[in-house]
């Protein structure tokens, strides 16, 4: 196994916290609740309902869903996110991750992330000679490492919704911006603000059914912008392990 030693098997870990970019400041001033514990997922939207309200049911009716699809790319500064993703919250899920021009296919199942990325992927996270020894191979860490963690956290949808929407109600101010399709689904428009921030954006919440978020929007200061849409809410997904990946745990411990 020693083709594969890199000049310092340390150096063999994620360098940013995708996780932390995709719902970081962008979005949490603009459209946050944290700390609710209303019993409200299964329950529609109803016209009575302020624009709070469908804010509140929507964030708990979201968070409580087994497995959702999550497509979408955001920005801030020069850095770029792009996600296609199945999500869930029993351990398992898969899609595509992009890094700038990084990109990485990811599996996760039985605890342990599998990974596969483009040249710009290593070398972006890790370093020219990563690429060089692992580009177009699969390659396995556990969950709970420096590698595995930030990416297995994209594929935890309720983790996921809980940090995309985990601040206070209280810092933003929500009005009815009415209808709109998504997805072929109609939905109702949230407007948010944020106060005291350059943060603002649009929450989609679906009319009819479990009042599931559809889309989010939002835009704030220096270059953060993006939008995600949520689909396939409580679907379930079948992940197989691939066969014949290189185990980068083993290759530190080494």
């Amino acid at each position: 196994m020693s083709r594969w030693t890199l000049g310092s098997r340390k150096d063999v870990k994620m360098r940013v916290s995708p996780t932390r970019l995709v719902v970081g400041r962008w979005a949490v001033g603009a459209l946050a609740a944290g700390g609710m514990t209303l019993a409200l997922g299964s329950v529609p939207v109803s016209a009575a309902s302020s624009p709070k309200q469908i804010v509140q049911q929507a964030i708990t009716a979201s968070e409580a869903a087994t497995a959702v699809k999550i497509v979408g790319s955001v920005a801030e500064g020069t850095q770029t996110i792009s996600l296609d993703v199945s999500a869930t919250t029993s351990g398992v899920g898969e899609g595509t991750i992009g890094i700038g021009k990084g990109v990485a296919t990811v599996r996760l199942v039985g605890g342990t992330v599998y990974f596969m990325g483009n040249t710009k992927f290593w070398t972006q996270q890790i370093s020219a000679s990563a690429a060089r020894l692992f580009v177009g191979k699969w390659v396995s860490t556990a969950a709970t490492t420096s590698t595995g963690a930030p990416l297995a956290q994209f594929l935890n949808s309720g983790n996921f919704m809980k940090q995309l929407f985990g601040s206070n109600l209280e810092n933003s101010k929500f009005v009815n911006a009415g209808t709109a399709h998504v997805g072929g689904k109609t939905s109702i428009v949230i407007s948010a603000v944020g106060k005291g921030t350059k943060s603002e954006g649009d929450l989609y919440v679906a009319k009819s059914g479990p009042p599931y978020i559809l889309r989010v929007s939002a835009v704030g200061g220096k270059g953060q912008a993006g939008a995600l849409t949520f689909s396939q809410y409580d679907q379930s997904i079948n992940v197989v392990a691939p066969s014949g990946a290189v185990d980068l745990d083993t290759l530190q411990s080494g």
